[in-house]
């Protein structure tokens, strides 16, 4: 085979491995490694993580008489990798007994090996680690430009998925961040509107595949304009925070909260029977009289309403909570009506 198509294949072969996306980034590492093996004629292929004094093996393919694997460490001065690293280019030793330059580096004594190929690998101008292959035996033959070509041409490609990965990961966790900000009340950091409907249309499907039955109940402060006209909208703000917090104190794991608008918010207790939900109501109001405002107590009153989901309720979800939160609407006013500090539960009889 001539110099320029056994180039071809290289190349090819490159091309072929690194565009396998769907099979993850470490298969396409360890065919890389196998590749740089079989074209080097070599019997070790590591890619390492450096940090500090630690060299870390991330994946390697060995034979099986040397024992190692993916998360096996050393010290960083006593690899070949030190030296690669320390001239920052591509080294190539065909046999290290006979080298003077590295014949006494503490790595040939301490892993004996006589041939080694190596490269650094840098991340946005740090020093990551490096790609390497080596072998006991002494290199038959000098090593070609092309092998030093391949070898850098496959860690340029592990330098840039590297950093493709990171910056998809951030991406990721980014998207995540704003979904999450979009469904959620940037004061309280409980759900807002958009997250309680989201919220409750899960709920709502998963209770309706079996009957079942729930509260959803809408909580109002009491008095809460006469405490920002007295105190400031900045004291406001800490009420509803701490409102938020006495609430996540208060409800079930099972529950749920969210900011429904001003200084209402809206509670929902599924997998609740009649009679059940007056344990959590009693902790609500408890918890919302510890808050501190000097010279006043924080109450609040609520509005319930109860329902019962049949199996396979086929009322559309928009529907369904509409006429819960009109329900339980009616039973808040009702509790402004009757005094305020307490809950009233809807009944059909409400003006």
């Amino acid at each position: 085979m001539t110099h320029n198509s056994s180039s071809e294949v290289v190349i090819r072969r490159l091309y072929q491995i690194t565009n396998k996306y769907s099979d993850g980034f470490e298969a396409q590492v360890i065919e890389l490694l196998n590749m740089g093996l079989e074209r080097l004629n070599l019997d070790i292929g590591i890619l390492s993580r450096i940090k500090g004094d630690t060299y870390t093996v991330i994946q390697c393919v060995t034979p099986d008489e040397v024992e190692m694997a993916p998360g096996d460490q050393f010290e960083y001065k006593n690899t070949y990798c030190e030296i690669t690293c320390r001239e920052k280019s591509v080294i190539a030793v065909e046999h290290f007994a006979i080298n003077d330059h590295y014949a006494t580096h503490p790595a040939y004594s301490a892993f004996g090996l006589e041939s080694y190929i190596g490269v650094p690998i840098f991340i946005e101008g740090e020093l990551y680690g490096t790609l390497n292959f080596s072998s006991v035996k002494p290199y038959p033959r000098k090593f070609h430009e092309f092998d030093l070509d391949v070898i850098q041409l496959m860690a340029s490609w592990i330098e840039v998925e590297i950093i493709r990965r990171k910056q998809e990961a951030k991406l990721t966790a980014l998207n995540a961040k704003l979904k999450k900000q979009a469904l959620s009340d940037p004061l309280t950091g409980i759900a807002n509107r958009r997250g309680m409907f989201k919220h409750l249309k899960k709920d709502i499907n998963r209770l309706s595949r079996h009957s079942s039955s729930g509260y959803l109940m809408i909580l109002d402060i009491d008095f809460f304009k006469n405490i920002n006209d007295k105190h400031g909208h900045q004291v406001g703000d800490k009420i509803l925070i701490s409102i938020a917090k006495k609430l996540k104190q208060s409800i079930r794991d099972y529950d749920f909260i969210a900011r429904f608008g001003g200084e209402e918010f809206l509670l929902w207790l599924p997998d609740t029977k009649e009679g059940q939900e007056q344990s959590v109501y009693q902790r609500i109001m408890t918890n919302i009289q510890s808050i501190d405002l000097l010279d006043s107590t924080i109450t609040a009153s609520i509005g319930a309403c109860y329902f019962e989901l049949m199996h396979h309720d086929n009322m559309a979800f928009a529907h369904k909570v509409d006429e819960l939160i009109a329900k339980a609407d009616q039973a808040l006013y009702q509790a402004k009506r009757n005094g305020r500090n307490r809950i009233e539960y809807y009944h059909p009889d409400f003006l």
